[in-house]
């Protein structure tokens, strides 16, 4: 097993973290490009509104953002299968030590593209902008209730508690990074086509979108808001903590879905 690990490790260190990491950032300050660039030259603006923009209506941190997160690694599959060095490897790690560590390894990539891509435009952010605009310091009770989906999110720690609010929008953009990779590496062992893989983050984004739509569910229900951070339900950190056990599950269906491909691909020889 830490054999396996290493060795898949050593192989999702590559140069396609830079402009993954880059991207993602760009993905989300993108919907708000002209006040980003106006913001750093004259520094009126603040960190929270800029995730708040992208969180709301931001098209390219909903659609783009996982395209990147897929980059580094939920393509590896595919070159192993090109390359027909897929068999050899599972020969040689086993088949069950192959899936889980190719499936955790794949997901911390992605969760660390996205957690470094928020992180530093966080701080590039607040190296320039106050973290929150003070004006909204009368209106930030909305901590302590329920609020519904119209309403600033994250406003209240954002204000009071900044290293929280960094800490938050960090972890969020990891669980972010770990669905959306671990949906490619799925499709990846299904169409083991690099292209194929890189895009269907897109669609899968937007086909969840569409499907929660369809299905009229309660915003506290939509996954796609936990993930993006639309809602607060009660607190920044219960949501949080519902948005972690909502991609575990997520991903714990994935994991035996790409476990069940696997084998059929070993069969298939």
């Amino acid at each position: 097993m830490k054999n396996a690990l290493f060795a898949e490790i050593r192989r999702a260190m590559n140069l396609l973290w830079i402009p993954a990491v880059l991207g993602v950032g760009f993905s989300i300050c993108f919907d708000s490009w002209n006040d980003f660039l106006r913001s750093l030259s004259t520094g009126i603006g603040s960190v929270q509104y800029f995730f708040e923009n992208s969180s709301f209506g931001g098209a390219c941190r909903s659609y783009f953002l996982p395209v990147f997160t897929s980059l580094p690694f939920a393509a590896s599959f595919c070159r192993e299968y090109r390359d027909k060095a897929f068999p050899l490897i599972v020969y040689r790690e086993g088949r069950k030590n192959y899936c889980l560590v190719k499936f955790f390894v794949n997901a911390l990539c992605g969760g660390m593209t996205a957690a470094l891509g928020t992180g530093l435009l966080f701080l590039l952010l607040a190296w320039r902008l106050p973290v929150a605009d003070p004006r909204y310091m009368e209106s930030a009770g909305v901590y302590q209730r329920l609020v519904s989906d119209s309403e600033p999110f994250h406003l209240w720690i954002a204000v009071h508690e900044p290293v929280l609010y960094f800490f938050v929008e960090t972890a969020s953009g990891f669980f972010r990074g770990v669905f959306w990779s671990s949906a490619a590496l799925c499709v990846s062992v299904c169409f083991p086509d690099p292209f194929v893989t890189f895009l269907s983050p897109y669609l899968g984004s937007f086909l969840l979108i569409q499907a929660f739509r369809l299905l009229r569910l309660p915003p506290s229900f939509r996954l796609d808001f936990l993930i993006k951070g639309r809602m607060i339900l009660r607190s920044s950190l219960w949501t949080l903590g519902i948005c972690a056990l909502a991609v575990a599950a997520a991903s714990w269906i994935m994991w035996f879905f790409f476990c069940r491909q696997v084998y059929r691909r070993i069969r298939e020889g």
